[in-house]
């Protein structure tokens, strides 16, 4: 069924048209919260470290974000597709 089969009344009840509101607002937080993390960590951890050192903390970091955006991404994806079945 096409969206403008639907009434105004009745197109948002169907699952097929729900918006990944959570997963958007979780990936703006993870990414608000990884900038702080590099922010926290240049200011005050990384005087110890070497350049080589502080690049592999910055890209692990970015690696462990990116894996727990994707994860939640993965899980509203799997749930949308139950839905529309």
């Amino acid at each position: 069924m096409l969206f403008r089969e639907y009434s105004q009344a009745e197109w948002w009840m169907d699952p097929k048209f729900h918006r990944p509101f959570v997963p958007i607002v979780l990936s703006i937080l993870g990414l608000v919260a990884w900038l702080l993390f590099i922010l926290v960590y240049a200011l005050w951890w990384s005087n110890s470290f070497s350049l080589f050192q502080n690049i592999i903390v910055t890209i692990v970091s970015l690696l462990v974000t990116g894996l727990l955006l994707g994860l939640i991404w993965v899980v509203w994806g799997f749930k949308f597709a139950k839905d529309t079945e």
